[in-house]
């Protein structure tokens, strides 16, 4: 490849699962919304902003589909690149029609059908609006699309983004030059590329395949634990839950809360598990009031996709890099269990029985075999593997100390994750400066009521910190 060319490499396989899993129904887009403690100086936004173009080159990189979908899309610099196009300024307003400052209602109701809308495919997949609200602070509202990376990946940006005083806040940019002109490559260009890319791909694969086969020539017992795994898939893939969740719109309601952090912890060490444990009894109760409330009293089990992160801790927070490194696990969170502690030991036995399936560890290789495949394929096999999912409950480990923006004190980070093909609720929790924020990304059409939804979710954290407190407790920890 010339050697002035810009750089260019192909998608991964998980990366290219969010690519062409976008559809009209279902836009893979991940989101943050920071409150800030006052309105930050635009110019050093922008500037800070530009500094994480600089220090995270995805940001200003867009996918180039190869023609005839000869070989993988690509990630490749955009000449184009115009900052001004995704960093932009919105007056927030009451959404009531009464006068006064905006309120946080108000700012979630403004970024529902925000979330909603695709971003241009020609462009670097994000954008970044700062709203002069609630109340006298400001919000950040910062959303990208799920192919540039996980919830983890996106501590990458944060930690590019944000600095760890009020003083470090960069200078306004001065002397930034025109954004570049539009390039387009002739047809003969984008077909020799093509092919080249694909024989490239094609000798990586072919490497892969002789090291599978000499495992299967030297190692015999590798087909007893082969067996295991499709064993594993096909059960994962059987599985359903009997929750009415499933059919729905394209009107995204976004809601949000915190609960501090400390309770949580107390929580879990007297409950002798894990904090997705403690999280996923939450929702599991939260669920099944909505259930009981919306007259589906039948409905035993709501069927979970967790995803879950596969980095090493020295990779995740600050020091997280961009892509997607995760798997998932399907948990049917009972819906029937009223006693929290109860409900706990059972969502913590579901758990353990998934993350000792055989197939968690290889789910970025099927990822990987899946792009090998053609598109509208892999778009109609992303649509049956996911059909019986009712919810998603995603946990990403957050920054658990402050940090400011262009000089303004971040105060609040309401997280917010993508839907499913089929599953029309998901449910993101991050952690911030001693405090758990817990974002609901919910379909209008299925979840009318998002914001008694809210209030039970929060009310069932609540709940299962105090009934960790009591005498059950100790039962639990002695199970």
């Amino acid at each position: 490849m010339n050697p002035q060319a810009p750089h260019s490499e192909p998608l991964s396989g998980e990366d290219l699962g969010f690519w062409w899993g976008d559809q009209p129904r279902q836009r893979t887009t991940m989101a943050m919304l920071l409150l800030l403690d006052r309105r930050p100086h635009f110019g050093r936004l922008r500037a800070a902003v530009a500094r994480a173009v600089a220090a995270v080159p995805r940001l200003r990189q867009r996918v180039v589909d190869a023609p005839l979908d000869l070989a993988r899309p690509r990630w490749e610099d955009d000449p184009t690149f115009d900052l001004d196009f995704h960093v932009r300024r919105y007056a927030l307003a009451r959404t009531d029609g009464t006068r006064g400052r905006a309120r946080l209602d108000d700012l979630f109701r403004t970024i529902g059908p925000i979330y909603e809308r695709p971003f241009d495919r020609t462009r670097p997949l994000w954008e970044m609006i700062e709203f002069d609200g609630p109340g006298d602070g400001a919000a950040i509202f910062f959303r990208l699309h799920h192919g540039i990376a996980d919830g983890v990946g996106g501590n990458a940006i944060l930690a590019a983004l944000t600095d760890g005083s009020a003083a470090e806040a960069p200078d306004p940019l001065h002397g930034e030059g025109p954004p570049g002109a539009w390039q387009e490559p002739s047809l003969a260009e984008r077909l020799r590329d093509a092919v080249v890319h694909r024989i490239e791909e094609g000798l990586d694969r072919g490497r892969a395949l002789l090291r599978v086969g000499w495992t299967a020539v030297t190692q015999p017992s590798s087909w007893v634990h082969a067996a295991r795994v499709a064993g594993a898939f096909v059960a994962d893939a059987s599985q359903r839950g009997d929750s009415p969740l499933r059919e729905f719109g394209r009107s995204r309601h976004l809601r949000g809360f915190d609960v501090p952090f400390e309770p949580l912890r107390q929580a879990k060490s007297a409950l002798d598990g894990q904090m997705i444990d403690l999280m996923l009894t939450a929702v599991a109760g939260a669920m099944g009031r909505w259930h009981r409330r919306q007259g589906f009293a039948d409905a035993t089990e709501v069927l979970t996709l967790v995803p879950i992160n596969l980095r090493p801790w020295t990779e995740q927070g600050l020091g997280a890099a961009t892509g997607n490194r995760a798997t998932g696990v399907m948990v049917k969170l009972p819906l029937a269990i009223d006693e929290p502690v109860a409900r706990f030991r059972e969502v913590h036995a579901r758990v353990c029985e998934r993350k000792a399936s055989p197939a968690l560890e290889y789910l970025p290789t099927v990822a990987e075999g899946l792009a090998l495949l053609p598109r509208p394929l892999v778009r109609a096999l992303s649509v049956v593997g996911s059909q019986a999912v009712n919810l998603i409950v995603t946990n990403v480990p957050g920054i658990m100390f402050p940090r400011w923006v262009a000089g303004a004190k971040i105060v609040a980070g309401y997280p917010f994750a993508p839907l499913a093909p089929q599953c029309p609720v998901s449910i993101a929790l991050c952690g911030y400066d001693g405090r758990l924020y817990v974002g609901i990304d919910s379909d209008g059409t299925a979840m009318p009521d998002v914001d008694e939804f809210a209030e039970d979710l929060e009310h069932a954290f609540d709940e299962v910190i105090w009934a960790a407190r009591g005498p059950a407790a100790a039962g639990a920890r002695g199970a």
